[in-house]
C-alpha cells in the first residue's frame, strides 16, 4: 500500500527542513528515548548519578570524545549543525535497550538497567526515528547502520554500502573498506577525504591484486591505471588533476567498491 500523501505534499509545497526545524525534531526524539531510559548508561537516571558514562559533565565528555565543547542535548536549541550531528552519532554509539523493573513495595520503586545483548535493537529504533527528520533536512541526510551521518544515498547504492561483503582479513582488507566508506560518506567530507577513501579501497585491492586479475582479467589493469592517472595515489606531471571532481570521484568510489564487493562474492562462491 502506498503511503498517504497529504495536501501540501500533493501540491508540491513541502520544503526541506531548516536547522531550527531539525533541532526541534531532535529534541522531541531525544526526550522520548530519554523518558524510556534508552540513555540510562550514558546519561544516568539523574544528573547526580556518578556512574554515568559521561561522568559529571556532558561537555567534558564531548571534549574527550570529539575534541569539541558541545552542550548537553537538553540545550540542543543552541546547536550548530556540526554539534547536532556529533551528538546524534554519540547517542547512537552509547544507546542501550532498557530493562525497567517496578518493585512491589510501598513506593513502587523503579529500577532501570540495560540489556547489552539488545543494543543493536535500540540503535535500530533510534535510527528509524531520527532518520525520518534527517532525510527531510537540507539536501537529505541519514544516520547509517554504522552510526555515522552521511548524505542520503541513491537507492541503487544503499545495499552496496550497507551490506558490503567482508573479506575476512581485518588488517589488510576489511578495516580499509570500512574506513573508505566512512571517509567518503561522512558529514563534511571534502575532495581530499574522498580521494583518501578511494585510495583506501585501492590499497585493499592491491593486496589481492594477483587473485583479482584472475577474476576480472585485463580490467584489473584498467582499475589501477585509474588510481595512478587521476591523482589518487601518486603525484607527477603526467597525472590528470584538472577534472570535475563532483563527477569523477563518485564514479571512482562506487566502481572500486562494487569491484571489491563482486570479487569477494565470487571468491566465496568457490568455497
Amino acid at each position: 500500500m502506498n503511503e498517504r500523501r497529504y495536501y501540501s505534499q500533493r501540491q508540491g509545497a513541502v520544503k526541506p527542513l531548516v536547522l531550527k526545524d531539525l533541532k526541534s525534531a531532535f529534541q522531541s526524539v531525544y526526550e522520548d528515548f530519554t523518558k524510556k531510559y534508552y540513555f540510562i548508561d550514558l546519561l544516568g537516571k539523574r544528573i547526580s548519578d556518578d556512574d554515568r558514562i559521561i561522568g559529571n559533565s556532558f561537555e567534558a565528555f564531548c571534549m574527550r570524545k570529539v575534541n569539541r565543547n558541545i552542550m548537553h542535548p537538553m540545550n540542543a536549541s543552541y546547536y550548530k549543525e556540526e554539534d547536532l550531528f556529533d551528538v546524534v552519532e554519540l547517542l547512537h554509539e552509547y544507546i542501550n535497550y532498557p530493562l525497567v523493573t517496578i518493585k512491589d513495595d510501598y513506593f513502587s520503586t523503579t529500577e532501570v538497567s540495560s540489556i547489552p545483548e539488545k543494543k543493536a535493537v535500540a540503535q535500530n529504533e533510534f535510527r528509524d526515528e531520527i532518520n525520518i527528520f534527517l532525510k527531510q533536512y537540507s539536501s537529505g541526510w541519514e544516520l547509517s547502520n554504522d552510526g555515522y551521518i552521511r548524505n542520503t544515498l541513491e537507492e541503487s547504492f544503499v545495499n552496496l554500502v550497507d551490506n558490503t561483503e567482508i573479506y575476512g582479513d581485518e588488517e589488510n582488507i576489511d578495516v580499509k573498506i570500512r574506513r573508505a566508506k566512512e571517509l567518503y560518506l561522512k558529514h563534511g567530507s571534502n575532495k581530499e577525504d574522498k580521494k583518501a577513501a578511494i585510495r583506501e579501497i585501492g590499497d585493499a585491492l592491491e593486496f589481492i591484486r594477483s587473485d583479482l586479475k584472475e577474476k576480472i582479467g585485463k580490467n584489473e589493469a584498467d582499475l589501477f591505471n585509474i588510481l595512478n592517472s587521476f591523482g589518487i595515489r601518486h603525484n607527477n606531471m603526467s597525472q590528470k588533476n584538472n577534472y570535475d571532481h563532483d563527477i569523477y570521484l563518485p564514479w571512482m568510489f562506487y566502481t572500486f567498491l562494487s569491484t571489491y564487493d563482486a570479487y569477494v562474492k565470487l571468491k566465496k562462491q568457490e568455497k
